[in-house]
């Protein structure tokens, strides 16, 4: 909750960082983040990944700017590789980027470094809302006047999606 507040009250700040650059927050392993295997809780791991992304929209400006468009996100699909542990009372960075978009969805890739080396790896799908209805991440370029081209999504991205969509077909079944 302290989070929340705290992304509300810097939302107006001017940005620190652009769209698709990279940002990037510390944190450190605590002991009630941990479960009975002695390592990060996969659960916690989602925590931290939401308060990565609610700093990235904070220093890149899109929080104010969906705010203001009284537009929000929901995660659609996420994906998570978990690399190697993290232990109690380690330091670890989440890296958080935007790596586009497409008709529907918009793209993160979020980054567990420690040490200079990948323990997580999660790649997630967000879909944008208005008024409690999906819109497409171009209806919310035109909204918030942002007006940004998406990159090409990479590759394992692609490849995600079709998986999901094989997933989508079999459970329709």
């Amino acid at each position: 909750m302290l989070e929340m507040i705290s992304a509300a009250l810097r939302r107006k700040r001017p940005p620190t960082h652009s769209l698709f650059d990279t940002v990037s927050m510390e944190f450190r392993v605590g002991l009630f983040d941990i479960d009975l295997n002695m390592h990060l809780n996969n659960a916690k791991y989602l925590k931290f990944m939401d308060r990565a992304r609610l700093e990235h929209a904070v220093s890149t400006g899109l929080l104010d700017k969906m705010l203001q468009a009284r537009c929000n996100v929901v995660v659609a699909n996420t994906e998570i590789a978990y690399v190697r542990e993290l232990r109690p009372y380690q330091q670890f960075s989440l890296e958080t980027r935007v790596l586009g978009w497409d008709d529907k969805y918009l793209y993160f890739d979020q980054r567990f470094m420690s040490q200079g080396k990948l323990h997580t790896h999660a790649l997630l799908r967000v879909v944008h809302q208005y008024g409690g209805k999906p819109i497409s991440p171009q209806a919310v370029q035109e909204m918030t006047g942002m007006n940004l081209q998406s990159p090409a999504l990479p590759e394992y991205v692609e490849q995600w999606k079709k998986l999901l969509m094989t997933k989508k077909r079999y459970t329709e079944n």
